[in-house]
């Protein structure tokens, strides 16, 4: 910029246009006040006062800065250069933003320059030096993705600070860049609502390397910085912020773990500082944006990557970045989020009706309590998101619930981030869905196992035919029993609400239209959280002569079966393949007893109704109301036999009676609402 300054200075000089005072400009002093810190501390401090000695070696300026001690100071330090007659005053620090402001009122006659910090219809005399925090951020997600790949990694994970703008910025660019190579990387990460806590930074890095993110971004001041140097001395390749942090948080190499810094993400403030102190000193006002900010971007060289240092890292991984960097200055490449707020670029900038067509490009899922790999409901809808947003290239996140009490933060994070499409599990996670619909009209709400009744437009309730699928898996108890030359099946199920009564009729049903004559036993237990109330009334049941037992009820339910497994009982699981999750694959005993599972096909529900989102054609979603799953969509049906020995003859019948089910030739006899029997 400066060569710039003196070029259109010189050109104005030969043209007559200036006079020669006015080119050289008149101001031949300049003072600084920091933050909290000194001008050799590694920080902001430093870099702005590098950018104010170069500016005022350059055009001769006397300089002096002033150390603040504490924030009760900014006001006196920024008088302190008034009264002493200095007419550019630099302050550093968006926490000085407020003490800045007002002296730029107080005093038009001084040139304030703030930064980072944000002016917008300010005093003309105040300028804010701002950054493409999502820039540097892209850049730094490009690497990370590359180096994760090249490790054979899928995932890579940030810990940030307070969700302010600029922190934003960096997390919502480095996500995107990230995807902008791999956009099958798996993303974590977390906001922390403090700047200064590195030891919740170096907690959240532990958690996110148990879950096997092999990069880690911190970019929260000393939040961050303890993530990073947490996860470099615990053997992962981390990424700084704002500076050059191997050679700032890492001593330049004197810290364990400094050759795990691969780069951090930088933000040039001594490039901004010196580039509106030359446009002042050099009379250039047309390039002095008084009363907003000065945007320093890849383009200004105010933005980028530091270099690799220690890192036993691929230089072609930075070759790389260079080359998406020349894009983005060519406007090849955008980094899909706002320069001001930080959040990701919403589509309204597209005509409504092909944004609709163009469908969700998001999708986000809030787990019930549990886990993506514990073999529930959680499991199933996380496969079904997943198998979904690979077809249709979808960005996908989900998040892992740890107690009721987040239902409604978890959701909020989603929302926050910009997700298109949200996904929650389970019944118990209804009413904190339904609010969140109403309150977020642009957002697609699929509710797993959740009933919905004219409720918000945007908000479906995923449901199953549990009476089709319990009169499917009564089909089979009967075979079963008639095989055994037995009179008698049984149930255990948990509380009786709607989906269980419908799967205990369905399964009473189903049995008595193979046989009327069977004894059908069964029980609603007041807790789906009992396995061994569960495991008694199995017991019970056997001395009644029951040869096949049903468990609908949760760990109840469950409870049940494993005990009559192990009694060498025949049962029957349900929701899910309960062989492979509470039989252990074959691992756990009585696993040869468990003849099948009366499935809801959780994953197919959620593909299909992400699939049709995706796909732009929203004509067929059932909005404030239910998706019901059922035989003829594959949304409900039997788990395979596995190591069970049912002959092949009775699979054959109970086959060709659930052809007629899904034909629709039979109906099952059970209120699709309430579950009760019909008249």
């Amino acid at each position: 910029m400066k060569k710039l300054i003196i070029l259109c200075s010189l050109l104005a000089l030969l043209l007559g246009l200036v006079p020669l005072g006015a080119a050289q400009g008149s101001v031949e002093t300049l003072c600084l006040v920091t933050d909290i810190g000194r001008v050799n501390d590694g920080t902001f401090n430093q870099f702005a006062h590098e950018g104010a000695l170069d500016a005022a070696d350059e055009y001769d300026l006397e300089y002096k800065f002033i150390e603040t001690q504490a924030e009760t100071d900014y006001d006196a330090n920024i008088q302190t250069c008034i009264d002493e007659g200095f007419e550019i005053i630099i302050t550093v620090g968006f926490l000085i933003a407020d003490s800045t402001y007002a002296a730029a009122e107080a005093n038009p006659d001084v040139y304030f320059l703030g930064v980072d910090q944000f002016v917008m219809g300010g005093p003309t005399n105040y300028v804010g030096i701002q950054f493409r925090e999502d820039q540097s951020g892209f850049l730094a997600g490009v690497l990370a993705a590359q180096v994760a790949d090249s490790m054979g990694a899928d995932t890579i994970a940030g810990i940030y600070g307070i969700d302010i703008p600029p922190v934003k910025k960096f997390r919502n660019g480095f996500e995107q860049g990230a995807r902008y190579i791999n956009a099958d990387l798996n993303l974590l990460g977390v906001y922390i609502d403090s700047f200064i806590a590195p030891d919740r930074g170096a907690s959240a890095a532990m958690q996110f390397i148990g879950e096997g993110a092999s990069v880690i971004f911190g970019a929260g001041g000393p939040t961050g910085t303890g993530g990073i140097l947490a996860a470099a001395q615990e053997g992962v390749y981390v990424i700084g912020v704002d500076q050059d942090e191997w050679v700032t948080s890492f001593g330049a190499g004197e810290t364990d773990g400094s050759e795990y810094i691969i780069s951090s993400a930088i933000k040039r403030v001594d490039q901004g500082v010196y580039d509106m102190v030359a446009a002042i000193a050099e009379g250039m006002m047309a390039d002095f944006p008084g009363g907003g900010i000065y945007l320093m971007d890849v383009a200004l060289n105010g933005v980028g990557l530091a270099e690799k240092h220690d890192a036993e890292i691929d230089d072609a991984f930075f070759e790389v970045a260079a080359d998406v960097a020349q894009m983005m200055i060519a406007g090849s490449v955008t980094t899909g989020v706002d320069p001001v707020s930080g959040d990701l670029m919403a589509m309204d900038m597209m005509d409504d009706q092909a944004a609709e067509m163009m469908g969700i490009e998001t999708v986000c899922l809030v787990t019930d309590l549990g886990r993506v790999n514990d073999g529930t409901f959680n499991q199933s809808a996380h496969e079904g998101a997943v198998a979904a947003a690979d077809e249709y290239d979808l960005e996908y996140d989900f998040i892992e619930t740890q107690a009721e009490t987040d239902y409604e933060a978890n959701i909020q994070t989603c929302v926050d981030e910009g997700y298109e499409a949200i996904i929650t599990v389970g019944f118990l996670i209804a009413d904190a869905t339904y609010a969140a619909a109403e309150a977020n009209p642009d957002v697609y709400f699929l509710g797993v196992d959740q009933f919905v009744a004219d409720g918000p437009s945007n908000y479906v309730g995923i449901q199953f035919r549990e009476d089709q699928s319990g009169f499917m898996t009564g089909v089979l108890a009967a075979y079963v029993a008639e095989w055994q030359g037995s009179d008698t099946i049984a149930g255990v199920y948990g509380i009786d609400i709607p989906p269980v009564k419908r799967f205990r009729n369905g399964y009473e049903q189903g049995a008595r239209y193979v046989n009327p004559d069977l004894t059908i036993l069964g029980v609603y237990i007041d807790s789906f959280i009992a396995p061994d109330r569960g495991g008694s009334a199995a017991l019970q049941f056997i001395g009644e002569g029951a040869t096949v037992l049903f468990g609908g009820g949760g760990p109840t339910g469950t409870g049940a079966i494993l005990a009559g497994a192990q009694e060498g009982v025949y049962v029957i699981g349900v929701d899910k393949d309960e062989w492979l999750t509470s039989f252990g694959a074959g691992e756990t005993d009585g696993s040869e007893f468990i003849i099948s599972s009366a499935m809801k096909r959780v994953d197919v529900g959620v593909h299909d109704m992400v699939a049709m989102l995706a796909e732009g054609d929203t004509t067929g979603f059932p909005g404030g109301d239910v998706f019901l799953m059922d035989a003829a969509m594959n949304g409900v049906g039997l788990a395979p036999p596995h190591e069970s020995d049912i002959p092949e003859s009775v699979w054959e019948k109970v086959n060709a009676l659930n052809a007629v089910l899904i034909a629709g030739e039979i109906e099952t006899g059970v209120n699709l609402i309430t579950g009760d029997l019909l008249e």
